[in-house]
């Protein structure tokens, strides 16, 4: 089984580089990996293949990246299964990936593992000053445990942020034919693209995560994922603007997230992290926050 890392960012590049220090000096398994930026300022790390881009808008950029870091793994590494991460994913323990690589090959039909990118209405319908989103919320009490999800959206969707997905030419395909603007929902959009082209046995999906928002946005202990976009704890929204943040949310940044990993090996990027009193130099001018 030939495994490729595919790395998206565009700035957020101290988060690539860790994230590259976590797969390369702590995965047990080596795998290469091709990181895809589009950010004009970044010199190549310890990536095996890096792959520059320029700067486009929020979606149709993400959506260029995804598509050149896969393209560049088949097309130059030739291997059978592709992880896509972007830089502020970080997934601690391998053995996550490794037990959906080995679903997926066991697996007919399957060709990608990825969770949704859907939304859990209740918590904010629950805060609203609006007497009937707060029935709903009581509603929803009532049906989910007969196994109904009343109050979730977006289920037909696919996480972009991280899936894993078979590298074969009709997935590689299906992947450049996809256009997207940037006003479009990316997740929706290569959801409808799988499905179209492979079916919806085609997905196995990753119930630890569901549904992404709020609880499992910035955080999914059971997938060793962490994709906070603030440093540090200091540096968590508050309450008051982004009142979907759990406590745990808000009592961690990526640095209290790596500090508690117990990772056996620390590269240079990790080290500035943890032990950097200011940590402004951390992916530049990138958003911290949502």
């Amino acid at each position: 089984m030939q495994v490729a890392v595919c790395l998206t960012s565009f700035n957020r590049t101290d988060c690539a580089r860790i994230s590259m220090e976590i797969i390369k000096l702590n995965w047990a398994r080596q795998w290469p990996v091709v990181h895809a930026c589009s950010d004009a300022g970044y010199t190549a790390y310890i990536e095996d293949v890096l792959v520059r881009r320029e700067p486009r808008p929020l979606t149709v950029g993400a959506a260029d990246l995804l598509l050149a870091s896969i393209n560049a793994a088949v097309t130059d590494l030739k291997v059978d299964y592709v992880i896509h991460l972007e830089a502020d994913t970080w997934i601690f323990n391998q053995n996550v990936i490794k037990r959906y690589l080995d679903q997926l090959a066991g697996t007919p039909g399957a060709v990608i593992a990825a969770s949704s990118w859907s939304t859990d209405c209740v918590p904010a319908w629950k805060r609203s000053p609006r007497l009937g989103r707060r029935l709903r919320a009581r509603l929803a009490g009532v049906l989910r445990p007969f196994g109904l999800r009343y109050g979730i959206r977006e289920t037909k969707s696919l996480s972009t942020q991280f899936f894993i997905a078979k590298a074969t030419p009709d997935f590689l395909q299906m992947l450049s034919t996809i256009r997207v603007k940037d006003d479009d929902f990316l997740e929706k959009v290569l959801y409808t693209a799988v499905v179209e082209r492979f079916g919806r046995r085609a997905i196995v999906d990753m119930p630890e995560r569901e549904p992404v928002h709020p609880r499992f946005r910035h955080a999914c202990e059971p997938l060793s994922l962490f994709c906070q976009h603030w440093p540090s704890a200091e540096d968590a929204p508050s309450a008051e603007t982004h009142p979907d943040l759990t406590l745990a949310d808000r009592l961690r940044g990526k640095k209290e997230c790596l500090a508690s990993a117990s990772l056996k090996r620390h590269g240079p990027y990790m080290q500035q992290l943890l032990t950097s009193s200011d940590l402004g130099y951390y992916n530049g001018n990138a958003k911290r926050s949502g």
